[in-house]
């Protein structure tokens, strides 16, 4: 394989959503301290960021004079933006989050106006030798609170949204691609829906190739999807991924024969149980049929639960974790794997991938790390993993000019 085809350890960067920064000073001292901190430990020049940028944040960046001194900063400090999260809106880390992290959702105008006021700082602060960005977002929405109604604003909201990037291309030459982000219980969960979505979008929107996918390993695992047959299923269809979020789901499997270790199992899973984000679970029985919880606390006050061998929770773990707690936690490593292997096998598919582990403040006692710098010690440690991956596939290239000029292709 071609190293021009592959990944340096530069272009491999991680979600910024991990660090509160809910305004433009929090998230300028976050790239001062948290991002330089990982950036200086791997030891490079410069490093691709999926940066989460708040909208009170993005509001404030929307100033002439605040723009030119994020600039400024970001080429101080060895960041080469390339790829922005658009996906939670304001609070991230403070009070139960849960279910409102999909909210504004893509039927309120609010999303749309955050969305590009992203896109036009992405635009001004892409490298000049970088032609596109991405910017995951919303599933549309979360499905419970979905009705025919938001469907028809959110898909008003997204042809604005395309014939907006659409100018600002011709206006700077930039192309930014919105990217929405399949998630378990949401409108975009499973594959499936994403082809028929975007099959009915490209045949319909004259601006359809600023809409791309987003694809998170975690959210994929935990539908009981495979990956590697997911991202081929949607490479034939031809619905692009602009972005693969490299994170790594909670696997509980239960012992069917030892009642009392069953219930040890079920304990240590409770650890897992928090008040800030939303950890939607998936099963299958016995007789293969799909279970779901939209949270951990009902999953574990279930009957269900007895016949049950394994249940999938959407808890964003280290990518490096094989065993949490107890030998019956795990990772969804495999599917991990199962992407590397896809990309190992498609030279021509080469998104941005970035590191999203944003649990980590709300991991149980044991597994939590109580500084900030053995924090950004785990994220380091993350990279060093994706990085071992992609060498075993010959997928990690020394950088070269060429390579370098952008991160990314679709």
């Amino acid at each position: 394989m071609s190293a021009r085809r592959g990944w340096s350890a530069a272009r491999i960067g991680y979600c910024s959503n991990v660090h509160p920064a809910p305004d433009l000073a929090t998230l300028s001292a976050s790239i001062e301290t948290h991002f330089q901190g990982v950036r200086q430990q791997r030891g490079l020049p410069e490093q691709d960021s999926g940066l989460w940028i708040s909208a009170q944040a993005a509001a404030e960046l929307q100033q002439p004079q605040a723009l030119m001194g994020f600039l400024r900063l970001l080429r101080h400090s060895g960041l080469r933006l390339t790829s922005l999260n658009g996906f939670p809106y304001g609070q991230f880390h403070q009070g139960a989050v849960k279910a409102e992290v999909y909210l504004p959702n893509w039927a309120d105008p609010q999303r749309l106006e955050y969305s590009l006021q992203l896109a036009r700082i992405l635009a001004a602060a892409l490298p000049q030798d970088c032609p596109k960005g991405v910017i995951s977002s919303v599933p549309l929405g979360y499905a419970a609170t979905w009705s025919l109604a938001h469907r028809q604003r959110a898909e008003q909201q997204l042809r604005q949204l395309t014939q907006a990037l659409a100018r600002l291309r011709r206006e700077t030459g930039k192309q930014i691609l919105f990217c929405l982000e399949m998630e378990p219980d949401c409108v975009l969960e499973h594959t499936d829906q994403a082809i028929q979505f975007f099959r009915r979008w490209q045949a319909t929107d004259p601006h359809h190739e600023h809409l791309a996918l987003c694809f998170d390993v975690c959210h994929q695992a935990v539908v009981f999807e495979h990956c590697h047959d997911a991202l081929e299923r949607l490479r034939q269809a031809g619905v692009p991924v602009g972005k693969i979020q490299l994170s790594n789901a909670l696997i509980c499997r239960l012992p069917e024969a030892a009642p009392l270790r069953r219930q040890q199992v079920l304990t240590a899973l409770g650890d897992f149980v928090e008040a800030t984000y939303l950890h939607q679970v998936k099963a299958r029985d016995h007789r293969g049929r799909l279970l779901a919880w939209p949270d951990l606390p009902a999953a574990l006050q279930a009957g269900e639960l007895a016949s049950c061998p394994e249940l999938r929770i959407h808890f964003h773990v280290p990518l490096f974790s094989e065993q949490l707690l107890l030998p019956e936690l795990s990772g969804s490593q495999s599917a991990l794997l199962q992407t590397f292997d896809y990309l190992a096998e498609h030279p021509e598919v080469r998104p941005v991938l970035e590191v999203e582990t944003y649990s980590w403040n709300v991991l149980p006692a044991p597994l939590r790390p109580q500084t900030e710098q053995a924090l950004l010690q785990g994220i380091v440690a993350e990279l060093r993993w994706v990085e071992g991956q992609l060498r075993e596939r010959q997928l990690l290239s020394a950088p070269s000019p060429a390579q370098e000029a952008c991160p990314h292709g679709l």
